[in-house]
């Protein structure tokens, strides 16, 4: 406990004297660049260190580029306090990644969109494997930072149709804006929120599988109410035997990652040609 810390020691003449001095009484000796006479600390200035009365201690950064916010608890940067989320208690919790308390840590903290906190170089590593809070699940970015990335999966959805044998209708909740949906069209990439667009969700109850799914969605779409389709969830008597045609962009396919050597699972050949293995290949997707 640097608090406690009465008496130091001087290394050049080894002179004992009180902790409150930055020079020492024998031989002048410059304890440090910068001295903290409350907190009993000497270091160097090249991080900018100040102590802050409200926090209790020293932090670094530069006293002129923070402000204590005394609702958060904590000080937070000049530029960003008018804007900030505050929310008292925010910081007095530990990085949910190396368990660090926040609001002690030498380290700059990140706020996250749903609220919680995380230390910006662990949200940077964690960025790399996972863009979801480590807590909550939400995603860490905000939705204007990841509108290019739920396009990109929409595309890929779009592009990777699943087969009739596999179709699935699903309910699913959104992680990110809490939002439920039934009678969703699932796809092995994720099934995305129409109200925030986020593909951040997930299968709570899957309402339909394999030719009855196909068949419902092709006739009714994406999202429709099966009561009002006059359909009786959980039986097969809903069963149309139709031959389904997909056509396939292998460009857009070896996109997606189909490239080097790997088989493209949905590629039906080119459906202008009269190949003889064409009925053959046809006959896994008739339903």
């Amino acid at each position: 406990d640097r608090f406690n810390i009465q008496e130091v020691i001087c290394r050049n003449c080894y002179k004992r004297q009180s902790s409150k001095t930055n020079h020492c009484i024998e031989c002048n000796t410059k304890f440090g660049e910068y001295h903290c006479s409350t907190c009993n600390l000497w270091m160097s200035a090249e991080k900018e260190p100040y102590h802050c009365k409200d926090c209790g201690f020293c932090r670094v950064g530069g006293e002129g580029n923070f402000r204590h916010c005394h609702n958060c608890g904590i000080c937070v940067d000049s530029l960003m306090f008018n804007q900030h989320s505050c929310k008292a208690g925010t910081f007095l919790s530990d990085c949910p990644v190396c368990q660090e308390d926040l609001f002690s840590s030498r380290s700059a903290s990140h706020e996250l969109p749903c609220g919680h906190a995380i230390h910006w170089h662990c949200f940077c590593e964690l960025a790399n494997y996972d863009s979801r809070c480590p807590l909550c699940k939400k995603t860490a970015q905000t939705s204007e930072k990841m509108a290019s990335t739920w396009s990109a999966m929409a595309m890929g959805v779009m592009l990777q149709p699943v087969p009739p044998n596999l179709a699935k209708l699903v309910d699913i909740s959104c992680i990110d804006c809490e939002n439920k949906e039934e009678h969703r069209k699932w796809h092995f990439l994720g099934v995305q929120c129409r109200r925030c667009s986020s593909f951040n969700t997930i299968v709570e109850r899957i309402t339909l599988v394999g030719p009855e799914a196909a068949t419902f969605l092709r006739e009714h779409g994406d999202g429709e109410d099966m009561s009002q389709c006059g359909i009786n969830e959980g039986h097969g008597n809903y069963v149309t035997r139709t031959a389904v045609t997909h056509q396939y962009n292998r460009s857009a396919s070896v996109a997606m990652g189909y490239a080097g050597g790997q088989p493209d699972p949905f590629d039906l050949g080119d459906s202008s040609t009269d190949d003889d293995d064409s009925d053959a290949e046809m006959e896994d997707y008739i339903m």
